[in-house]
């Protein structure tokens, strides 16, 4: 009887608790190396596609121990669903609650109306232990649709204590003793592979290999090829060596060697990486004869010692084979366009040309701000003469560098990127004036909020055709706080905009268009003219959507549900940003999504709903994950707003110092305006009246001289008096008028709030039931909406159940008409 040692062998027992996978959201198995977890799962896919066999199962193999390579393949597995991959990449990784919900929304959405099972496996998940990704897991066990599960394989604890309290009966646990081989299971493994064991011989195999499967079928092996057991087996990388390498023809062992280096592979790039006639013919052979090689839906991958193994070997080649082979596995990634992997293949061939062509090449659209350490590595090895031969690759540089705010290392880089662009002669004019425009554009960063000193750059730019363009107001809700620089020079820095901002847009393909016209309704809002500020902001809306400008979109957005308190009468201005977010998503500009959840907290501290708020916004640390660094004062003037409501003074106060630096080193003049504000409520709630006159009196001596009033009509009615003190004849009138509209609009705005409360239903939910009960069509609200049909009947559905309504959908809506119209 042939020898069969790649046979799979799972214990009655493990078959049993691997059988009750399905019942759980979240499974977890965890075991040292070489105990069978990706054996004993693969096992089970095959059990399960037999039992359920319209069952959709999906497998990621980490390879990194980064979020965003992570989050590519987890895309990459949603092909299943084109539109729901696309949607999820622009999504980027969750790393927060609301980007989570979204995420949740759309998988929702995707997955709605499935009735079959859908399971998600990750293997080697010990390669990302990053605690975002338990947060996201346990996010998910919550939120999961039914049917759903979730499979993790790790050689480490997945789920500290805290976190296994938390999911409770939503996870199944595997561990090594599940894996583990028992004498019986030996026998009837070594039997089932056709060797008959004697009792003494089984009991020295669980002895010696204390059940580790992968000792197990090496000494199985071993005593097949040459008829004994082997000797000193301590160490199994030797035992790997002799069973697994000795025994193949030469040309086998190169294969193996050689094929070790990605870190799983396709046949097609195993024909690239081995360009002979026999690849297909030696990759069937050494799969079939090798159980520590496996394939899984067309990749092939290498048991994780039988890959370390091959790689010390790999290093033993002479130099120049390896650099081949890298340098061919670099072609092959920047060939699939997994750019990051080329390069850093290219690096480790030391092809430092081939490296800086890719991420040329690239325009840095693969490497984020979390390769920075990656790239300063390569800055700092690679010859500067190479660097030089490379302009765009320096731009590259240059751009990281900015995320990193290492001014003086970014400019010694404009330096060498000058230098090159000297050096290479053989560049088109095109090609220059296109790598001269972005060079200039990236310095004008360093000039942020001065618009003449930005626009001075912009003036001698030729030609931009921006690679991957940011938010124009990297993720701020106001324009007006970001751009106002100096107190007094308000106007003119309105003219600037209006004279500087069509230089730009023209140059950079429609980047901020509307910028010039929001920051001036912005201008007429705080100045408490809000007839104009409500004209300008619709100009401004039109002008972004035409040109698909989204930041400048969601600012406008925000304006008019601030504006929407003091309509007559006042107006709820949440789902103006609940149609906003719509807008967004159907765009799929995700990262604006926190820009709009900066405005909901804002609006929300401003009514005093602090039900309302966003809680990531005050959670410690949220800004350095939320928001781009460049707008962390107007994050920080937001999050006072929100202790505020929340009465947290001490805080406030204490937290005011730091802010007005911040905010003086931005030279964000409204920022400062507001942390004295917010200072002064704090201190007049603490008992410091003197103090908070100061405090007051600050930001009034940094307003005035721009008109500006409507921070101060907004403020905590406590100031008024000390108010009066400052305000004299009509200023002091329009004061008592606009502070009088918002209380007001406050007020109207609070009871319909009410009504929500009382229902449980969420602004958008209370919209849609309204326009129901007008006797609006689901089609009707969709369109005036702007969401899809199937959006407005689950937000219907979610009304219904909340409202506690049965029956038919005819009767179910009839009866919400009439509840929606008793209630208001």
């Amino acid at each position: 009887m042939p020898f069969k040692l790649n046979t799979t062998y799972i214990s009655s027992t493990l078959a049993f608790k691997l059988s009750k996978i399905s019942e759980y959201p979240v499974t977890s198995i965890v075991a040292p190396i070489g105990y069978g977890k990706t054996r004993a799962i693969s096992w089970w896919v095959d059990d399960c596609q037999k039992m359920r066999s319209d069952a959709l199962i999906l497998r990621q193999t980490i390879v990194t121990d980064s979020l965003a390579d992570f989050w590519r393949g987890f895309c990459r597995n949603l092909r299943e669903w084109p539109e729901l991959e696309k949607e999820m990449s622009a999504l980027g990784f969750p790393a927060d609650p609301q980007t989570r919900q979204l995420m949740m929304e759309l998988l929702t959405d995707a997955l709605a109306g499935k009735s079959h099972d859908i399971f998600y496996i990750i293997d080697d998940l010990h390669f990302l232990p990053n605690p975002a990704f338990t947060s996201l897991i346990l996010f998910l066990s919550d939120h999961l649709p039914e049917r759903t599960h979730i499979i993790l394989l790790s050689r480490n604890v997945i789920f500290e204590r805290a976190a296994q309290m938390k999911l409770g009966p939503r996870l199944w646990e595997l561990n090594v003793d599940d894996l583990r081989l028992g004498e019986a299971d030996i026998r009837e493994y070594a039997r089932r592979s056709g060797q008959f064991l004697n009792i003494r011989d089984v009991k020295m195999l669980a002895s010696s290999t204390e059940g580790w499967f992968s000792m197990v079928y090496l000494k199985l092996r071993s005593y097949a090829q040459t008829g004994k057991w082997p000797e000193n087996t301590a160490n199994i990388y030797p035992l790997i060596d002799e069973v697994l390498f000795c025994p193949l023809e030469a040309r086998q062992r190169e294969f193996l060697v050689r094929l070790s280096v990605p870190d799983d592979f396709t046949l097609e790039e195993a024909e690239f990486l081995w360009p002979e006639d026999d690849t297909a013919a030696l990759l069937s052979q050494l799969t079939e004869q090798n159980a520590f090689i496996t394939c899984t839906d067309g990749v092939y991958r290498y048991h994780n010692m039988l890959r370390s193994c091959a790689r010390k070997k790999f290093l033993l080649l002479p130099e120049t084979e390896q650099n081949a082979t890298l340098l061919r596995l670099g072609q092959w990634y920047e060939k699939m366009g997994e750019c990051c992997f080329a390069a850093e293949s290219y690096e480790k061939a030391g092809s430092w040309d081939d490296l800086l062509r890719t991420v040329g090449q690239d325009r840095g659209l693969s490497f984020g701000p979390e390769r920075l350490p990656l790239m300063r590595r390569w800055m700092a090895n690679c010859p500067e003469e190479c660097q030089l031969r490379h302009p765009r690759a320096l731009l590259v540089f240059m751009l990281l560098l900015f995320y990193g705010r290492d001014i003086p290392e970014m400019r010694r880089y404009h330096g060498l990127f000058q230098r090159s662009m000297a050096l290479c002669t053989d560049l088109s004019q095109q090609e220059r004036d296109q790598l001269e425009g972005e060079a200039l554009l990236r310095l004008s960063f360093l000039c942020f909020n001065d618009i003449s000193a930005m626009s001075a750059y912009h003036r001698q730019i030729r030609a931009l055709i921006p690679a991957d363009r940011n938010p124009w107001t990297q993720g701020s809700p106001s324009v007006l706080m970001l751009y106002h620089s100096k107190s007094g020079s308000l106007d003119r820095e309105n003219d600037e905009m209006r004279e500087c901002m069509p230089i730009y847009s023209r140059i950079a393909s429609g980047h901020g268009s509307g910028a010039a016209t929001i920051m001036q309704a912005e201008t007429e809002f705080v100045r408490g003219n809000l007839t104009d500020a409500d004209i300008l902001c619709r100009q401004a809306e039109e002008q972004a959507l035409e040109a698909g400008e989204y930041s400048i979109y969601t600012a406008a957005a925000f304006l008019s549900a601030r504006l929407a308190l003091y309509d007559q009468p006042p107006r709820n201005g949440f789902p103006l940003l609940d149609r906003a977010a719509d807008t967004l998503r159907r765009a799929h500009q995700y990262r604006l999504l926190t820009t709009v959840e900066l405005g909901r907290g804002w609006l929300s501290a401003l009514l005093g709903q602090t039900e309302q708020l966003p809680a990531w916004l005050t959670a410690e640390g949220a800004s350095m994950m939320q928001v781009f660094p460049l707008i962390e004062p107007v994050f920080q003037v937001i999050v006072g707003r929100v202790l505020l409501a929340q009465s947290q003074w001490a805080q406030v106060a204490a937290r005011t110092p730091r802010l007005l630096r911040a905010s003086a080193d931005a030279r964000f003049v409204l920022c400062s305006i507001y942390a004295h504000l917010q200072n002064a409520v704090a201190l007049i709630h603490l008992g410091k009246e003197a103090a908070a006159r100061q405090a007051l009196q600050e930001a009034w001596s940094l307003a005035q001289p721009d008109g500006i009033l409507l921070p101060f009509a907004e403020s905590d009615p406590c100031l008024d008096t000390l108010l009066d003190e400052l305000a004299e004849g009509e200023t002091r009138e329009r004061l008592h008028t606009l502070a009088a509209r918002f209380r007001a609009g406050r007020e109207a705005t609070r009871q319909e709030q009410n009504l929500l409360e009382r229902c449980g239903l969420t602004e958008r939910e209370l919209e849609i039931a309204c326009l129901a009960a007008q006797g609006k069509s689901s089609r009707d609200i969709a369109e005036m909406l702007g969401v899809s049909v199937k959006s407005v009947n689950n937000r219907l559905n979610g009304v219904y159940e909340k409202l506690g309504l049965g029956g038919e959908g005819r009767n179910k809506r009839q009866a919400m008409v009439r509840l929606i119209n008793h209630l208001q």
